[in-house]
């Protein structure tokens, strides 16, 4: 059982890294580009990876406890 969550914690923490990188890159875009579109973009992206971070924290936690 612990291996299926351990690969789900990886899964979860490569997607996370894979967001992080995609929020560096728009916050750089940013700079240039100011429109309404990108701003929405970037926040969905950043909800989107704090949601990623709970969850990694939530999966850490139950393995913690088996």
């Amino acid at each position: 059982m612990p291996k299926i969550k351990d690969k789900k914690l990886k899964k979860l923490q490569d997607h996370h890294d894979y967001l992080n990188r995609k929020v560096d890159e728009l916050t750089k875009d940013r700079k240039k580009d100011r429109s309404d579109e990108s701003k929405q973009l970037l926040m969905r992206l950043k909800k989107t990876k704090l949601a990623m971070k709970d969850a990694i924290a939530k999966t850490k936690r139950t393995l913690t406890k088996s």
